[in-house]
């Protein structure tokens, strides 16, 4: 099957609106940081495809996540006896996916757009329009009235990441497209603006998976753009292949600064990206996942063979220091790299990375002298399927770091995705059984936040052909164990998402989780940047807050079952 031309998008969308499918907008929608009340009937495909008015749930006011109360989607009582359960309908969100040939990546995205401290969603889709709903803030979305302004019906859209590139403390939106991206940027109340060309990021390659992070430290985020090997594309391959390294200038621009990495390391099949601090020295470093990969050298006419891995040493080398270090670090990974899940599920103080793969997923963990070690089976993690998107998150609530993964190896029904429990041992055990999130068909892509604000991290997860499916936590709500969240906010020298703050979360109990704040992961995902800290029994002792400016604060007496804000004492 080959994909539509762009034409043919755009006519299949007007058709789609004409037989009354396309999502009903309500015109006295509330203004910007008001709470969301539209109703609107949801686009996609099948007999689920439109849903009618998001239905009344008894219940729904946000709560403090201890047990007996009610979530969002009803009396705990009533709800099935599993990890998750799919409250798609009952939050109003079942779009559909389209595919096209060789272009597989489904968009999700998390990210609060109106500022009323909800989290609202985008989601892609490949043949027909991109959604935008905006958070009802009682466990259901309806379609944004800015619809029109994201749809982007001429787009063949991939992956998607919220961003607040310019520093003005609102959230725009980064599309991954088959040929020009599209940078969104939020105007408030007026809603969003495409100002791909003029600030530089309209990459016209096979878009997939895009990462923002804050290289240079000068307080903007930059931006790391994936492009998968673009066989059918026109022009040089090459061209079309190469991932692209933006630096944002501060000034609502981006300069194209691939040189730094060397072309030979940027071309390969990539999938998904993740700027993050591996070697702790205070500055962000980038790992990119690679389809394609191969034993040997390098062929001729082929993509980038392995996984990559750039050290940040800072200015210098015509502009700025980047060393590829994966082989001299043992993460040259020779995979079908499809995503990537980062963490410190070990809890040894160090990032270490889940990297999915056709066949068995791999595990780097770190061993904390800038060396990676190959760890998936020895700890739990098996399984001999195609893998896509991933995530650490602990379900439950109980202090450590659990990991879902998305399965796609066919259109039948054989592809459960999976979830691993993590025993606080270093193992991991299958969780499967009870998942309720297991979603059997071909599915890509996964995003993490707690749209329903009871304290359990929900999850959308992207099918292939199969739309999008929205996943609601009832593990933590049962367990009544412990938590704490916490949102920063950057000022002064530090970009306002905060991108690269680690915060160490110090214990009752002597235990210390770290986490640092990241922006793109998964595959073509946008999670929360919120940082969530399951307690099991446990309190909070202290909280420590180390910034990228190098600031370093202490927290204490910091609330629990709760979402709270911290700034920089620049903001």
């Amino acid at each position: 099957m080959s994909h539509p031309p762009q034409s043919c998008k755009a006519a299949l969308s007007l058709i789609t609106m004409l037989v009354g499918c396309q999502p009903a907008l309500d015109s006295n929608a509330p203004s910007d940081g008001e709470a969301g009340t539209e109703s609107a009937s949801q686009p996609g495909t099948g007999p689920r495809g439109a849903q009618g008015n998001a239905p009344t749930i008894p219940g729904s006011e946000p709560n403090s996540g201890r047990l007996g109360v009610n979530t969002s989607w009803g009396p705990l009582g009533t709800l099935a006896d599993t990890h998750f359960m799919d409250v798609s309908r009952f939050s109003g969100f079942n779009p559909g996916h389209g595919y096209v040939d060789d272009y597989y990546t489904t968009g999700q995205a998390f990210g609060d757009y109106d500022g009323d401290g909800w989290q609202d969603l985008y989601v892609t889709d490949s043949r027909g329009l991109n959604i935008l709903y905006r958070n009802n803030r009682n466990g259901t979305f309806s379609v944004s009235p800015f619809l029109s302004q994201v749809a982007l019906d001429v787009s063949i859209s991939g992956g998607a990441l919220f961003a607040d590139y310019d520093n003005d403390g609102d959230k725009d939106l980064y599309v991954l497209n088959l040929g020009a991206n599209v940078l969104l940027r939020n105007d408030g109340a007026r809603g969003f603006t495409d100002v791909s060309e003029e600030a530089g990021v309209a990459d016209p390659g096979k878009g997939q998976s895009a990462a923002f992070g804050d290289y240079d430290n000068d307080g903007d985020l930059d931006l790391y753009v994936v492009n998968w090997w673009c066989v059918e594309c026109e022009g040089t391959i090459w061209q079309q292949a190469t991932d692209r390294l933006y630096e944002n200038q501060g000034d609502g621009t981006f300069v194209d600064r691939t040189n730094y990495l060397r072309e030979e390391f940027t071309d390969g099949a990539g999938y998904a990206a993740v700027w993050m601090d591996y070697d702790s020295d205070g500055d962000l470093d980038i790992y990119v996942a690679n389809d394609k990969g191969f034993d040997g050298p390098r062929q001729p006419d082929l993509p980038f063979n392995r996984n990559v891995l750039f050290r940040n040493e800072g200015p210098g080398c015509e502009g700025w220091c980047f060393v590829e270090v994966s082989q001299t670090s043992g993460a040259d990974l020779r995979m079908e790299g499809m995503g990537l899940a980062v963490a410190d599920f070990d809890q040894d103080m160090d990032l270490d990375i889940f990297i999915t793969n056709t066949g068995q997923p791999k595990l780097l963990m770190n061993q904390g002298n800038s060396q990676f070690e190959e760890a998936a089976v020895e700890v739990g993690l098996e399984d001999s399927r195609t893998t896509w998107g991933a995530a650490f998150l602990d379900y439950d609530n109980d202090g450590d770091l659990d990991l879902y993964a998305s399965v796609g190896v066919s259109f039948g029904l054989d592809n459960p995705n999976r979830l691993f429990d993590n025993q606080g041992n270093g193992q991991f055990v299958s969780a499967d059984e009870r998942s309720g999130a297991v979603f059997p068909r071909h599915t890509v892509g996964v995003a993490v936040a707690d749209f329903n604000q009871d304290g359990g991290l929900d999850m959308v997860v992207g099918g292939m052909a199969h739309g999008y499916r929205a996943f609601g936590n009832l593990a933590s709500v049962r367990s009544a164990h412990n938590w704490t969240r916490v949102r920063l906010v950057g000022g002064g020298p530090v970009n306002r998402d905060a991108v690269g703050t680690r915060v160490y979360l110090r214990q009752s109990d002597g235990r210390v989780q770290m986490a640092e704040v990241k922006c793109g992961a998964s595959h073509g995902s946008g999670h929360d940047l919120a940082l969530h800290f399951g307690l099991g029994d446990a309190e909070v002792a202290e909280l420590e807050v180390r910034w990228p400016d190098g600031t370093r604060e202490i927290v204490q007496d910091v609330p629990m079952q709760t979402e709270w804000p911290h700034r920089h004492p620049a903001d």
